[in-house]
């Protein structure tokens, strides 16, 4: 795919900048303005990362934002945050951790406050830099008063790596029920098939153990973890347990099941075959490319984009198997996202001859996970999503 240019800048580098200037207002909409482009928050390697979690704590809602630079921040930076709250009143940000290459912000709502969007920019190294995530609480799992933490903040990302520990944290809760799913969750089904999956029904629990709150707990196998203080509803927290290397494929098996989204059904059957046969896995990229230099770089972009979709959307699955995941994988990052309460638009241009070409997707209530998002599935992607695959098959790659 060709390099997608960068997009302009949405501010203007302000003439004086004030050491880490915290100023919050209020914007009287529902949905993001069209203008701001948000690809920054699908950014893994910039210069300035920025990830959000919630936690809700009995009838409020906690909202943090963790902004990670990749240098000591030896100049100033302007950073401010704009709810979209119809009006509503906006308690102020609390920072409750910083340090010379990252800062974590803190907002408190009340449950009928919670805003549609929030939007966080900040000036550094020249330019400007902005994120927007929602919480819209239609779509919101609560944690049945069970929190994940390390280091003394909240987990911030839905997954750690195996041999890594987690404190498990529930007041007036006198113990936790942790249920462990080793699961091989599906990958995401192509955007033009609108038939719906197969359906697994229930997922088997492997195992129960029970914990006390405030353990710091080692998760011994890779898998989905639910944790509950109350096991008779269906609220409580998850966290995904992957290998060390995670989030980037490095087993051969890990490198071979996102082949599903660019092989043929006979393709794919045959790699499975042996998942400890390398020599299988390079034949199937030089045979197909014909090329050892057009191989060597398809293999390189291929997973970088695995990578990057586990970092970003990783929620109760890799990922790479979700929708967002199958689409930024195969396709690339977008040229442009667009957030509104519920949904984000992913704008694409010049893929298969056409002007513009948008994917959207709803956030949707999931048991495990406030990170789900579903694609409004299409039967006129087809044409698109071949040309894609086409393109990685014969090393076309933009």
């Amino acid at each position: 795919m060709h390099q997608l240019k960068a997009f302009k800048q949405r501010y203007l580098l302000r003439n004086h900048l004030f050491a880490c200037l915290m100023i919050w207002s209020i914007v009287p909409v529902h949905a993001q303005d069209p203008s701001v482009n948000t690809l920054d928050l699908y950014r893994t390697g910039a210069p300035v990362n920025c990830t959000f979690t919630a936690i809700d704590r009995n009838d409020s809602l906690l909202v943090y934002a963790l902004v990670e630079f990749t240098e000591s921040i030896s100049e100033s930076v302007w950073i401010s945050h704009s709810w979209f709250l119809s009006g509503k009143e906006v308690l102020d940000s609390v920072m409750v951790s910083t340090n010379s290459r990252s800062k974590v912000i803190q907002w408190s709502f009340s449950q009928d406050q919670v805003p549609a969007l929030i939007t966080l920019s900040l000036d550094w190294k020249a330019r400007s830099w902005t994120y927007q995530e929602h919480f819209p609480m239609n779509a919101f799992h609560t944690s049945g008063g069970v929190w994940l933490w390390r280091s003394g903040l909240p987990q911030m990302k839905p997954w750690i790596n195996l041999g890594d520990s987690i404190q498990v944290v529930a007041p007036d809760r006198e113990n936790i029920y942790v249920y462990y799913y080793g699961h091989p969750f599906e990958p995401a089904r192509p955007p033009m098939t609108v038939n719906p999956g197969k359906n697994s029904g229930s997922l088997s629990i492997d195992s129960i153990l029970i914990l006390k709150p405030g353990t710091h707990y080692k998760p011994a196998s890779i898998g989905l973890y639910f944790f509950q203080g109350d096991s008779t509803t269906t609220e409580g927290t998850s966290l995904v347990v992957a290998d060390e290397s995670f989030p980037q494929p490095r087993k051969i098996s890990d490198l071979t099941e996102p082949l599903i989204y660019i092989t043929t059904r006979n393709e794919f059957r045959k790699l499975k075959e042996d998942l400890s046969n390398k020599q299988a896995f390079d034949k199937f990229w030089l045979s197909t490319l014909g090329s050892a230099d057009k191989a060597r770089e398809a293999i390189r972009r291929f997973y970088q984009n695995a990578e990057e979709t586990n970092v970003l959307f990783t929620s109760y699955k890799e990922g790479w198997k979700t929708d967002r995941g199958m689409i930024y994988t195969v396709i690339g990052p977008p040229l442009s996202i667009v957030k509104d309460h519920d949904t984000e638009t992913w704008i694409y241009r010049g893929l298969s001859g056409d002007d513009e070409l948008s994917f959207v997707f709803k956030k949707v209530r999931n048991i495990f996970s406030n990170n789900h998002y579903e694609l409004f599935r299409n039967k006129a992607y087809d044409r698109t999503w071949f040309l894609a695959i086409d393109r990685w098959r014969k090393g076309q790659i933009r």
